[in-house]
């Protein structure tokens, strides 16, 4: 009921309930399954984002992360039997990337970017969705880490080429307009009408060098 209620966006609602019931599984730990308790941890800090009180959502998010660790930890024990079983519900479970992507949400509202950075510099490469890369990028732009920075820009063109914020994240910090256009080849001869971009690129490529003329210029 409590993830039904937070899928209808009634994040009051969810608060209240999911802090009773954690209220009560504290009492009687026996109350939920681990992976219950991890659901209504997640739903609760999600509430308390919801309501802007980011240092709890934090501390609940924190906590639902080492919940799931250990949840993980007591799967892989069970036999092979049981595995199978829960294998829908842990289908059903929030995704732990997800809650770290929050949790860091919640640090750069705080304006702890260094934390924010650390948490999302936990999740291995090959697991970060672009908003993960593009968050990334920023945080590592602001806390003056340039080339890390444009390696996370490019991560993020390399998903998803049209990515125009991501663009001028990599011309700002001085990468050459012609291999920024690189990074968007493919998708502009494989969709028609896409030739302006290069054109675009090349116009901001002269914008982030200061020759507002030839910028002007390439567009008219």
């Amino acid at each position: 009921h409590v993830r039904e209620m937070a899928a209808a966006g009634l994040h009051s609602n969810v608060r209240l309930l999911s802090g009773l019931l954690l209220t009560m599984s504290g009492n009687n730990p026996e109350l939920f399954s681990p992976s219950q308790k991890y659901q209504l941890l997640v739903h609760h800090a999600d509430s308390l984002f919801h309501d802007k009180e980011y240092r709890n959502a934090v501390s609940k998010y924190t906590m639902a992360l080492q919940q799931k660790k250990a949840l993980s930890k007591t799967s892989k024990v069970r036999p092979s039997t049981g595995s199978a079983a829960s294998t829908p519900q842990s289908q059903c479970l929030p995704s732990e990337i997800e809650v770290k992507y929050k949790m860091a949400e919640c640090y750069t509202m705080l304006k702890q970017d260094k934390d924010a950075i650390a948490v999302l510099d936990g999740i291995p490469s090959r697991q970060r969705t672009p908003k993960i890369n593009m968050m990334l990028a920023s945080l590592y732009k602001k806390t003056g880490q340039e080339r890390s920075s444009v390696t996370s820009y490019k991560e993020v063109l390399r998903q998803c080429p049209l990515a125009l914020d991501a663009i001028l994240g990599l011309l700002s910090l001085s990468v050459k307009g012609a291999e920024v256009a690189s990074l968007t080849m493919n998708v502009i001869q494989s969709i028609p009408n896409l030739d302006w971009l290069s054109v675009w690129i090349k116009a901001y490529a002269f914008v982030h060098t200061g020759d507002n003329s030839r910028a002007i210029n390439t567009i008219w």
